[in-house]
């Protein structure tokens, strides 16, 4: 794990200006900068980077974070990943513990490896004609083959002996359990390579390492026709997307990709102009697959073979997007013709049809429901019932789209005849009704010359508002932790309430090193792992709009506190204006100090009035 204190130095001397114009054009407006947003599609510029806090935020989608936030969305990497990237263009190491050394040390060992053996392959196209016949039988440019690297493994057992070196061939650094699997190990004595006489299809992750390889058979009978890589400790194929290092320019300028079955499909699609098409890699496509396209662009399209095969394909597409798709994003699904593949439909009608295919495609919903309510009599109570059975637990998937998942609710309702709410609470996805509470009444009553209330009293406003303002002030200047240290203990120490456990958690990050953490993208990062992270995220970027001075955030945070106290002396004369037996000496003594709490209110009020002014 990476130190928290080397984070906290890192983006202190990070610039997100810096970070974030390297890929976005950013124009000065006043203090902020403003942009089109890289993640989603707009005429009018919505991404503001403020350089004061040091984050950014869209006013149009609601992206928002720091500089590795940022280099994590734009660049599709993992938090260590981007954290490490950062600290390159720094000049910074980062401090890593013993073991996370060896395994980033053992990466990059790795990744040499691969790129020798992707080089060599590469040079052995150049004199393998029986490679470079097929590849212009399939209508592939020498330029096309150069953008994606591709090669040939000579038909021979242990080529790449001579290339790596007999020492590191013969070592467990190639082979498929501890290595990149370039080398097959049958026993001690029977060592070969594991790619011979194939066209090489090099898999690079998103900084365009090569992690692994695929390879096409160039003789017809031979099985597998494609073979891939396997498992390493630097590959896993239910994560990695093939050609999205070549195409993520092209996603972020054409704000859509495509994904489609295998490696032809990818650099058909590219050379024809499709530049934004990926695959997955020998295996279906997962909801993680769709997650990371979904990071870099808010549109994903389906494409796979028209045979019943790819149809199945485009389903489990389908299923794998329900979890991961947000409001704000779209899905979409191209239904070819049975006969045809993307590189089939290009080479038989040009590009053309294929962008016509896209246009005649099928939203998430228009497709779930084709999908879900095929081959199923809906004029029969039995038939809407296999409609619901199979729709129910496909529903139930969706986590990130409330709106998309309540609409597909009335839709699966009109279809099923019932009502949403009563669909709702048979798919088990309905809120909680809460009853309205019974109104109650208190009787007046006289106790040696005091007069309790006469009138029903009226609830104070809940402590969570004042609670709320002193949440967002410590998450937008984190040195207002430190100054009203005293008062968080006495206010919220021992109560188990969300926000007040919030609020503690805040107040300790930002109290928890050496020095008290004084910008907020520090704090930020400091709470990345807590559950409440996304809510915090979600406050502080509000917070961004009223942009409010750290003065009036002070003096909001202070009245905060005391009307939490004056609140709970409130409750107090509350409580013994009820209780029997009446204690007038009590009832007193509470009663003034809850005037001394409201004129200290009073007076902060003023001083807030005064000082604004």
């Amino acid at each position: 794990m990476i130190p928290q204190s080397f984070i906290q130095e890192l983006l202190s001397r990070l610039d997100i200006v810096e970070v974030i114009g390297k890929h976005v054009p950013l124009k000065k407006t006043g203090k902020n900068y403003i942009a089109c947003c890289p993640f989603h599609k707009e005429k009018t510029p919505s991404f503001t980077v403020t350089p004061s806090k040091q984050i950014y935020k869209c006013f149009g989608c609601g992206v928002f974070g720091n500089a590795i936030g940022f280099t994590m969305a734009y660049e599709g990497l993992t938090y260590p990943e981007a954290v490490r990237v950062l600290a390159e263009r720094l000049g910074m190491v980062v401090p890593e513990d013993a073991t996370e050394r060896k395994k980033v040390a053992r990466a990059r060992t790795l990744f040499d490896h691969m790129q020798a053996a992707a080089d060599f392959y590469r040079k052995s196209l150049e004199s393998a004609p029986q490679a470079k016949a097929y590849l212009k039988k399939r209508g592939i440019t020498p330029e096309t083959a150069a953008r994606f690297c591709l090669g040939f493994a000579p038909d021979a057992w242990n080529a790449l002996k001579d290339v790596l070196g007999p020492t590191l061939y013969e070592s467990a650094e190639l082979e498929e359990s501890t290595g990149c699997g370039l080398v097959v190990c049958k026993d001690a004595t029977h060592r070969y390579d594991r790619f011979r006489g194939r066209v090489m299809f090099p898999i690079r992750n998103r900084r365009g390492q090569v992690i692994s390889f695929g390879a096409r058979t160039l003789n017809g009978d031979e099985q597998p026709k494609y073979l891939n890589g396997p498992e390493t400790p630097i590959y896993h194929k239910g994560t990695e997307i093939y050609g999205l290092y070549e195409a993520a320019d092209a996603i972020r300028a054409k704000k859509r990709a495509i994904i489609v079955e295998g490696y032809m499909d990818v650099i058909s699609l590219s050379q024809a102009g499709f530049t934004e098409a990926v695959a997955a890699l020998g295996t279906s496509v997962t909801s993680e697959h769709v997650r990371r396209l979904l990071k870099v662009t808010d549109t994903v399209y389906f494409c796979f073979d028209g045979d019943g095969a790819g149809q199945k394909a485009l389903r489990r597409g389908m299923t794998a997007s329900l979890p991961v798709i947000a409001d704000n994003q779209e899905v979409r699904f191209i239904v070819l013709p049975p006969e045809h593949d993307p590189d089939s439909l290009i080479k038989a009608k040009g590009p053309e049809a294929f962008e016509e295919a896209m246009k005649k495609s099928l939203p998430l919903s228009e497709y779930f429901a084709k999908t879900v309510s095929e081959g199923k009599d809906l004029m029969t109570p039995e038939g809407r019932g296999q409609f619901l059975d199979e729709a129910k637990p496909l529903v139930a998937m969706m986590r990130e789209a409330p709106f998309l998942r309540a609409q597909l609710v009335s839709f699966l309702a009109m279809k099923s005849r019932m009502s949403p709410d009563a669909l709702e609470e048979a798919f088990g996805i309905a809120k909680p009704r809460v009853l309205a509470p019974s109104p109650e009444t208190t009787k007046p009553r006289w106790r040696r010359g005091l007069t309790r209330p006469n009138t029903p009293i009226a609830p104070l406003p809940e402590a969570g508002n004042f609670a709320s303002r002193i949440l967002a002030d410590f998450l937008s200047f984190p040195s207002l932790c430190s100054e009203f240290s005293s008062c968080v203990e006495e206010a919220f120490i021992g109560k188990d309430d969300t926000l007040s456990q919030q609020i503690l958690e805040v107040w300790r990050a930002a109290l928890a090193g050496e020095k008290p953490i004084g910008e907020p993208q520090v704090l930020l990062a400091m709470l990345e792992e807590s559950p409440y992270y996304r809510s915090y995220k979600e406050i502080f970027s509000k917070e961004i709009v009223f942009m409010t001075p750290l003065a009036k955030a002070r003096l909001e945070t202070r009245a905060a506190f005391v009307r939490l106290e004056k609140e709970r002396v409130s409750e107090k004369v509350r409580s013994l204006a009820s209780e029997e037996p009446f204690d007038a000496d009590a009832y007193r003594k509470w009663s003034e100090r809850e005037r001394e709490w409201a004129e200290k209110l009073k007076k902060i009020e003023a001083d807030s009035t005064a000082d604004i002014a």
